[in-house]
């Protein structure tokens, strides 16, 4: 037994890596803490595993801590012959925060793969917790006394010392099975999915019960009649399922990086309807570094549908991150954290009843998850069976090629092509190798010439048994007896082997009676009197043995029948009466082979050896417009081919050979308008020509040959605006020829060689506005020329010479109305009542003009001011004697200091965390206010001042320590902005 025990040992921790290292989790399948891979452990693999959350933080506890309640038995006095028995039920016994506390929570168990696709576990959890509680007594002092004794929640109280007992104890919780379910999607794509399960059995003991609950569905969540708010850190009695779908992404699969991506979704079922059901997700990454090295990153959140006894829903959110050392033994170490991204706000606690026993439970507010944990544990993985993960028949452990389909002979490894030429011959190895049985349906023998396929029986490569493809077989084909083979090439032996014969004449060449396939037989036949041997090859006498020819032209081919390509025949055709055939051949394929007919044609040209149109019988044609005038020789058309060289020509030309006008029939003539001014030559009016001449020109040019307007009876004429500065020349008036050029210039033009302003009448004038500022410089003013001016500028420059504003008279400006830029005016701008005129730039009295500012006033924001040693009596809003003489410098400061004076004040009144939130915002609030009171008394304006409590919402310290608390028990003097009113919080604690 011991020998069998040891070599399943060994065997499980060699094959332990037999694959690619895979995570375990927490239900011995593969994944990471919570989460489920969609990726199965592989067939016959099991796994051990024991991991652990550990913490020691208690701030999954309320601020509050604890309170140990009595639940024993009561008996009233006169129940009891007289005499008062036990505390009454609910009794509040002590009370405290939770001390020295230390939580383990560990998952043991294994998981097997079943075939590829099916895993199943089994798993219990282990539990310990170990605490104490700083026994703080009743909220009032303690007290043993009469029964009607109460504490601020209602219930009685009898207070009592020493510590909790029952604090150290730890037990297992629910056993649990677990199943997975990975759909069969091809091995080679990365991504898969998988759906699983699982179910917890009631083997937890309520007796033994810790303070931190492990899960939601641990507290009951019934109306308090039914046990709400009762909880069990360890597990409850009735049945848990889980079940839901995992999705995995592994790039590894694609080659890329050795890096997974994990996403589940599910939902937890209770079968006791006090206890909560909810859907619940989780995200998890891993990437391996190298073989033994992985690091992975989970994200866990559940969905909590219903409310607690108390109508509190939690907030769990956990964020695990844990590297894992991969052990070539299939051992893995994991080491990691958790911190829980959960809300930390008390309205987010349910209150829950744990730890009860026969006398007492205990009553805290909690959020379930400690906000941090520490995350560890081993994992130990192997196969039951040797893997074969290349299915070809041999185990891993004896394949050279575990990763490779592969041959057994060959210890896995594949085989090379056994016919690398593929012609039916077995290369060298095969033989060599003895694989000669198992490539025998595809080659035989040995080839000796592996590289090149060929037809012998040693795999080499033929000669060709008809190299002059005379269909007689070369001599060496009968010496290896291969006619058979060639049977469908060549028959008999060829005496002639490298020259093209006949099989007649065994393979030696012969004369060819007909060698150009005409059908006629060459003269030879003739000669030697053998037309009857070549009665079905050829008849008659070929006069072109060597040229292809009809019998009608005694075997020569035909000469060119259209020379000149112009699609007439040419004489020679008809004489030979073969008109027909050559105009048939084009659309008759027949007649064109027939009589060796290669090119057509029809007709007759009478011009052979010159391209022509039909209808000039193929004779050439003359130019249609030989003079190049676009009128058509009178030749176009006699043959009524005007349409032919439309485009080119029209009409008739009288003067073929003198380029012309149309509308002078092609003839010469003069132009009627030489200088192009639209009034005709006097030869027009001379010839009476006007109305041909209509769209050209009109009237009488009296100076032809000098363009002119037509007022001036074409001849030309003087410019009358010679400076173009739109004032008419004198001459223009001289001559009344004002209204002739009134859309060119009008009146006249005093300096008609200098442009000027028609106001100036022509001459040139100053720059009404030197500057371009707008204002007129003086000598408009004195000129009374404003009105002329009107559009360009208007009042009195002062600073002609010098751009500037209005305001300002047109001279410039020296001061910036807002010199630091931070949009509140320099002080001179409200001096000189121009704050109307920089509306745009700036607004108000800059107190800083050097310096940028936010304040409303242009000075930087003053930062918040703690009152220190302004103090009060303790509990009341009392002001120390001291602290009204620390208030009077502060109000002399805010009266009388520049930067101070303009600025709104708020005075914000703070306390520590001690006592209830409703007392202590009162009591910042009347602090507050008293101090505000007291600045106004020394002079400060009641508009400038508010007063505002935040109560122990705005710590600066930290209220645990005594330190911390007298830091946020305060006085601060803010100061309002237009964006900050000052009456907020603004701690960054």
């Amino acid at each position: 037994m011991k020998r069998v025990v040891a070599g399943l040992a060994l065997a499980m921790a060699v094959q332990a890596f037999a694959d690619h290292p895979q995570t375990i989790n927490k239900t011995g399948f593969v994944g990471v803490n919570k989460t489920q891979s969609a990726q199965s452990l592989g067939h016959s693999k099991l796994s051990f595993y024991g991991l652990m959350d550990a913490t020691t933080d208690v701030q999954n506890i309320a601020p509050e801590g604890v309170r140990e309640r009595y639940t024993g038995m009561y008996l009233p006095a006169d129940q009891n012959n007289g005499m008062q028995y036990g505390l009454e039920y609910n009794t509040l016994m002590r009370q405290g925060m939770v001390e020295d506390y230390i939580a383990l929570g560990a998952q043991v168990g294994f998981g097997i793969g079943i075939w590829h696709y099916f895993d199943l576990g089994v798993g219990i959890p282990v539990y310990y917790d170990k605490f104490t509680v700083n026994n703080t007594g009743c909220p009032y002092d303690p007290y043993v006394g009469p029964k009607n004794e109460v504490g601020p929640d209602g219930q009685p109280m009898v207070c009592q010392q020493g510590q909790i007992s029952g604090t150290n104890i730890g037990y297992i919780g629910n056993l649990k099975a677990d199943l997975k379910i990975r759909l069969p999607l091809p091995e080679d794509q990365p991504v898969d999915i998988a759906f699983f399960g699982e179910g917890n059995f009631g083997t937890s003991n309520p007796e033994k019960d810790g303070l931190w609950i492990r899960e939601a569905e641990f507290i009951n969540k019934g109306e308090p009649t039914d046990g709400g708010g009762t909880a069990q850190a360890y597990g409850v009695r009735s049945t848990i399922a889980k079940g839901g779908v995992a999705l995995t992404l592994d790039f590894d699969k694609i080659d890329a990086v050795p890096f997974l991506i994990h996403v589940n979704g599910g939902y937890v079922y209770s079968t006791n309807k006090n206890y909560l059901s909810y859907p619940y997700m989780t995200a998890a990454a891993e990437i391996y570094f190298m073989d033994f090295l992985s690091l992975f990153a989970e994200y866990y959140m559940m969905f909590q549908l219903d409310e607690y006894a108390d109508a509190v829903k939690l907030d769990v959110k956990d964020l695990t991150g844990a590297i894992v050392f991969h052990l070539p033994i299939g051992l893995d170490l994991h080491l990691g954290g958790s911190y829980s991204l959960g809300s930390t706000d008390i309205e987010k606690y349910t209150t829950v009843r744990a730890m009860e026993n026969n006398n007492r439970t205990l009553e805290y507010k909690t959020s379930i998850n400690p906000k941090y944990k520490v995350y560890g544990g081993i994992t130990w993985s192997g196969f039951l069976l040797p893997q074969d993960r290349d299915g070809d028949g041999v185990t891993d452990d004896e394949d050279d090629c575990p990763d490779d389909f592969g041959h057994r002979l060959n210890r896995g490894c594949p085989l090379g092509n056994p016919d690398a030429d593929e012609d039916g011959v077995c290369d060298a190895w095969v033989s060599e190798k003895g694989f000669e049985s198992e490539f025998q349906d595809i080659c035989e023998g040995i080839d000796a010439c592996p590289n090149e396929p060929g037809e012998g029986e040693d795999g080499c490569p033929l000669d060709d048994p008809d190299p002059d493809g005379d269909h007689v077989c070369d001599p060496w084909v009968a010496k290896k007896k291969l006619q058979k083979k060639f049977k469908d090439v060549c028959e008999g032996i060829d005496s002639c082997p490298t020259e093209k014969g006949t099989v007649a004449n065994k393979g030696c060449p012969e004369d060819n009676p007909d060698p150009d396939g005409d059908g006629m037989c060459s003269p030879w036949v003739t000669d030697k009197n053998k037309l009857g041997d070549y009665a079905n090859v050829c008849k008659g006498y070929d006069m072109c043995p060597g040229e292809a020819g009809p019998k009608a032209n005694k075997g020569c081919p035909w000469d060119d029948p259209d020379s000149d390509g112009d699609g007439l025949c040419d004489p020679w055709v008809t004489e030979k009466k073969m008109g027909y055939y050559f105009e048939k051949a084009a659309e008759d394929d027949k007649i064109k082979n027939e009589w060796f007919i290669e090119k057509t044609c029809k007709g007759i040209d009478k011009c052979p050896t010159e391209f022509g149109p039909a209808n000039n019988e193929g004779c050439p044609l003359g130019d249609p417009d030989t003079d190049k005038d676009g009128i058509c020789d009178e030749w176009v058309t006699q043959k009524n081919m005007l349409d032919q060289y439309d485009g080119i020509c029209s009409g008739i030309d009288k003067c073929p050979t003198e380029p012309g006008e149309a509308w002078a029939n092609g003839c010469p003539m003069d132009n009627p308008d030489i200088d192009g001014d639209s009034l005709c030559a006097p030869w027009v009016t001379e010839k009476n020509m006007q109305a041909q001449f209509k769209d050209i020109c009109h009237g009488v040019d009296k100076c032809p040959t000098e363009a002119g307007p037509e007022w001036n009876k074409g001849c030309p004429a003087e410019n009358p605006d010679s400076d173009g500065d739109g004032v008419c020349d004198a001459w223009v008036t001289k001559q009344k020829m004002l209204d002739q050029f009134k859309d060119v210039c009008t009146g006249i033009d005093r300096c008609p060689d200098e442009e000027g302003p028609a106001w100036n009448k022509g001459c040139p004038a100053e720059n009404p506005d030197s500057d371009g500022d707008g204002l007129c410089d003086a000598w408009v003013g004195k000129q009374k020329l404003f009105d002329q001016f009107k559009d360009v500028c208007h009042g009195t420059d002062r600073c002609p010479d010098e751009a500037g504003p209005e305001w300002n008279k047109g001279c410039p400006m020296d001061d910036d109305p807002d010199a630091d830029k931070d949009g509140v005016c320099s002080e001179w701008v409200s001096t000189k009542k121009l704050l109307k005129q920089f509306e745009g730039v700036c607004t108000g009295i800059d107190r800083c003009p050097d310096v940028p500012g936010d304040d409303g006033h242009g000075c930087p924001k003053k930062a918040v001011e703690k009152l220190t040693g302004v103090t009060f009596k303790p509990g009341k809003a009392t002001l120390e004697s001291n602290a009204k003489n620390i208030l009077k410098a502060v109000a002399k400061k805010l009266n009388e200091d520049d930067s101070y004076k303009e600025l709104k004040i708020v005075i914000q009144g703070h306390t520590d965390n001690k006592g209830k939130d409703k007392t202590n915002q009162k009591l910042s609030e009347k602090r507050a206010q008293e101090v505000m009171k007291t600045l106004i008394k020394f002079g400060v304006k009641k508009n400038r001042i508010k007063a505002v409590g935040l109560g122990a919402s705005c710590p600066v310290d930290d209220n645990s320590t005594e330190d911390g608390r007298e830091m946020n028990r305060r006085i601060e003097m803010h100061f309002a902005t237009p964006e900050n009113d000052g009456t907020k919080c603004e701690s960054e604690f």
